[in-house]
């Protein structure tokens, strides 16, 4: 069937229209008449991104959420996802900053000092922008965000060390707000296991303990990181639904940052959401292969570069970003983004996947993607698939929405005394 010159008058208005709101580039190829109806999806949706990073240079590089940041880069060379503008284009409601501490503390100590150091430079960014940003911590706020057009800003704790072994520390932490916990990061915690760091075969009891005091409080269990089997003793454990905040599907790419199929049901049957991470090395096997093996090949060069630069941030940045250059890989399309949603959607379900982009916490995103600006090439792709509008809104924020409504609803009324236990653990000599 023909469409009529009003028709394509009307859709060329419509595009232009949306396009004003939604400022990033129109996909290669892309049909414009399904290129306008995403943008029109993507702008009534309540979007919530599950993990992203720039909760770091907040801390580090005293870096200001209102700076434009596109062609910057983070004081490693890496460039930036995420600003206020960027985040309002990209058409985000919830983003969850990750207060990220590093396995290191295991052994240096500090943990806890430096996830307040980054919840309050979280708390201030909303401040001073309060026009833009809001903090919530429930999923009823994130909906009132979405009506105020605003950017909710949430927190979720990234490597359980932040609580230092203490169930003390675990109720501080949700009174200053944070909703999730990634129980380990790429090292075991002394209670739980994580992807590459096989202690305590999952869980320990104090672990355990730990997930049903988070169940008690109303904070997200998230098994992104973790090992098979500390993902597999949470759902055993858990009596919420669980998340995993930024990780893919391991049937589409076997990488132990992502989750099995035999979990992926799992998580359905527990009411869980899994939010599909960005990073091409997690998404792609080819481009892991050939990432892993330019790191190798180059290791002695940009050991040398940064001897060479240690006193000259900008000068060590651009040498790495030359060297790289001269060395590029494949890097995989954003639509393979949308092979792991349609894996998950296939495996646990479509109420049971989301999106966690892990921005600013990656080195590079998908071909076609910049930044958060671009989260509407993620509905357009869905929407190409054929996802239905009522679908594609799931993806993008209710399902999470709805998990963490359940979570809420177990907690009941959450108040911080009640039936956790007050002790520490007695950790092994």
């Amino acid at each position: 069937m023909k469409t009529s010159a009003f028709g394509l008058t009307l859709i060329a208005i419509l595009f232009l229209f949306i396009s004003s709101i939604f400022a990033q580039t129109m996909p290669s190829g892309a049909d414009p008449a399904l290129w306008a109806k995403a943008l029109k999806i993507h702008k009534k949706a309540i979007v919530v991104d599950g993990h992203n990073d720039v909760t770091s240079p907040l801390v580090d590089e005293d870096f200001d959420l209102r700076t434009n940041s596109i062609g910057k880069f983070h004081a490693g060379g890496d460039p930036f996802h995420t600003d206020i503008a960027r985040l309002k284009t990209g058409g985000v409601t919830g983003e969850f900053f990750a207060i990220y501490v590093s396995g290191s503390t295991m052994k240096t100590g500090g943990a806890m000092h430096r996830a307040v150091d980054m919840i309050d430079a979280t708390y201030r960014e909303v401040e001073r922008n309060p026009d833009s940003l809001v903090s919530c911590t429930t999923a009823a706020e994130i909906r009132r965000a979405k009506k105020q057009n605003k950017v909710c800003i949430l927190m979720g704790i990234e490597g359980g060390y932040v609580i230092e072994d203490s169930l003390y520390a675990l109720r501080t932490m949700y009174r200053l707000g944070v909703r999730y916990m990634t129980l380990t990061h790429n090292v075991a915690t002394n209670w739980a296991d994580a992807h590459r760091d096989e202690r305590h075969g999952g869980l320990t009891d104090f672990g355990k303990e730990v997930v049903r005091e988070m169940n008690r409080l109303g904070m997200f269990i998230d098994i992104s990181h973790v090992s098979v089997k500390t993902m597999n003793d949470a759902l055993d454990v858990s009596t919420a639904p669980i998340i995993a905040s930024h990780s893919s599907a391991r049937g589409i790419n076997d990488h132990t940052r992502n989750v099995p199929d035999d979990v992926l049901k799992r998580v359905a049957k527990n009411g869980g959401v899994i939010m599909v991470n960005f990073y091409p090395s997690f998404l792609d096997a080819r481009t892991n292969k050939e990432e892993n093996e330019r790191s190798a090949k180059l290791r002695d060069q940009l050991a040398a570069i940064g001897e060479q630069y240690k006193n000259d941030a900008k000068g060590l940045e651009e040498a790495q970003r030359k060297l790289l250059a001269a060395n590029p890989i494949y890097v995989t399309p954003y639509t393979t983004i949308v092979d792991h949603i349609d894996h998950i959607k296939k495996v646990a379900g479509i109420d049971h996947v989301g999106i966690g982009s892990d921005f600013d916490g990656v080195p590079f995103l998908p071909a076609g993607m910049n930044g958060a600006e671009d989260l509407p090439l993620v509905t357009y792709e869905m929407l190409k698939r054929g996802y239905s509008e009522t679908d594609i809104k799931k993806v993008l924020g209710e399902n999470l929405l709805r998990a963490m409504a359940q979570m809420e609803k177990v907690a009941g009324d959450r108040q911080i005394s009640g039936q956790g236990s007050l002790k520490k653990l007695a950790l092994p000599k």
